[in-house]
């Protein structure tokens, strides 16, 4: 069956969200997800606090909606890692060590927001990684992933050929939140069946605007559009930046 979700989704677990877990179901939910991957601050957190995630996030599951745990590992240099479906807390900061202790909990190891590092990453990181956020609505803004980010998706594909693109919301407050799905192919609505279809790389990428696959694939008539909106988004968004700067 096909499944709509949310990656990188954050709580009041975390330093920086202003929605409790329950209210995040229902604000999903009532959009229309059938699951959220939560993916805290592993810095935010202490083992009671991941106990609290992992509590929280069981008591708003039923057979209509899935709740994930995980977590958002920092690693050096100045990279955040996510951890799909990982509740394990990790001391050190050493990215490559970061990434297997992820796989060694059985979760996706997910690049956040790379255009926040330039799109630059090692290839040592790149064959290590499960996947990439090609469009990260908190960095890259709402409608559209930028243009050039499949460009670049491309070339890290030709380093590892199984590197596999994911939207994540980056959602910390309602404001923020654009819907921009991950609609996967999964036979029930468990974490272990929703994790391993990603894995597989059994979904779909899927907005208003924007359809493409694990592949970062888009259609002609979507590239076209993306190509001739990119620019009229991006400079909308430095414009309401300067507004935020000058009255918010």
């Amino acid at each position: 069956m096909r499944i709509k979700g949310a990656l990188h989704v954050h709580s009041s677990l975390s330093g920086d969200g202003t929605m409790t877990i329950a209210e995040l179901r229902r604000w999903y939910r009532g959009h229309g997800y059938q699951f959220i991957a939560l993916t805290e601050h592993a810095e935010d957190l202490d083992e009671a606090g991941v106990e609290r995630l992992e509590t929280q996030s069981q008591a708003n599951s039923d057979e209509g909606f899935r709740v994930i745990p995980g977590l958002e590992f920092s690693a050096d240099p100045g990279l955040h890692l996510l951890g799909l479906g990982v509740t394990r807390l990790f001391p050190q900061t050493n990215l490559l060590a970061v990434i297997g202790h992820i796989h060694a909990e059985e979760g996706l190891a997910v690049l956040a927001h790379p255009r926040r590092i330039g799109w630059k990453c090692a290839a040592e990181i790149l064959r290590e990684i499960d996947a990439v956020e090609i469009w990260n609505v908190g960095y890259d803004g709402k409608f559209l992933p930028p243009a050039a980010a499949l460009g670049r998706f491309a070339g890290w594909r030709r380093v590892n050929p199984r590197l596999l693109g994911v939207a994540g919301h980056d959602l910390h407050r309602r404001e923020s939140f654009y819907d921009a799905a991950v609609e996967v192919d999964a036979a029930t609505l468990s974490r272990e069946a929703i994790l391993a279809s990603l894995r597989q790389g059994r979904y779909e990428i899927r907005s208003l605007f924007f359809r493409a696959d694990p592949a970062g694939r888009v259609s002609p008539g979507r590239a076209a559009l993306l190509r001739m909106m990119s620019e009229p988004l991006r400079q909308a968004r430095r414009a309401r930046a300067a507004a935020w700067g000058w009255f918010g």
